[in-house]
């Protein structure tokens, strides 16, 4: 699902006399700066939260994917929330104090069976986007009794420390946890 693009919008100034003095383009970019997007292991996708600027109303996107019985009957719970230019910043700001975080690009693997896999797009300005692909991320949380194949610090660690800061103003800004959950944990 694509909620990227762009608008141009014309218009002519009108002087005094009631005549077009002067035509103008204004261009008003929409684009995604932050994607979260949860699937279960046959990668169907239970949840996605986008983070858009230059979008007035509905600049955060959620999605949930209710699927009982085995992917028959799916109920799609979809909400739009406006936030205030100053959250997208905070977001922003996020990201690019951890860019270093946003840049990688292979992280290590849990040793879970099933589970889910959480993909974060991390896109703060037009000149950098990347994607990250990690398999049970809450298997990185402090107290997880998992085994984890690589080397600490874990990159994965890294990578759920970042989230969580992004995570959490989206929820004081109203998301519901369900959008955000790193497995089933908060669904509904």
């Amino acid at each position: 699902m694509n909620f990227g693009g762009s608008i141009v919008i014309n218009f002519h100034l009108q002087g005094e006399n009631g005549m077009s003095t002067e035509k103008s383009r204004m261009h008003i970019e929409e684009r995604r700066i932050f994607r979260y997007t949860r699937a279960d292991a046959w990668e169907y996708t239970i949840s996605q939260v986008d983070v858009m600027e230059g979008v007035e109303k509905g600049n955060v996107r959620c999605l949930y994917f209710n699927t009982p019985g085995m992917h028959a009957d799916t109920i799609v719970d979809s909400c739009f929330l406006t936030v205030s230019q100053e959250c997208i910043d905070q977001i922003r700001n996020v990201m690019l104090n951890h860019l270093d975080i946003c840049r990688y690009d292979k992280i290590e693997f849990p040793a879970v069976l099933d589970g889910f896999i959480n993909t974060f797009e991390f896109a703060p300005d037009k000149s950098f986007s990347n994607i990250i692909t990690v398999f049970n991320i809450s298997a990185f949380r402090d107290g997880a009794n998992v085994a984890i194949f690589g080397n600490p610090p874990y990159k994965g660690k890294a990578v759920l420390n970042l989230f969580d800061e992004i995570s959490n103003i989206l929820l004081v800004h109203g998301v519901s946890p369900k959008y955000l959950a790193l497995d089933s944990s908060a669904s509904v």
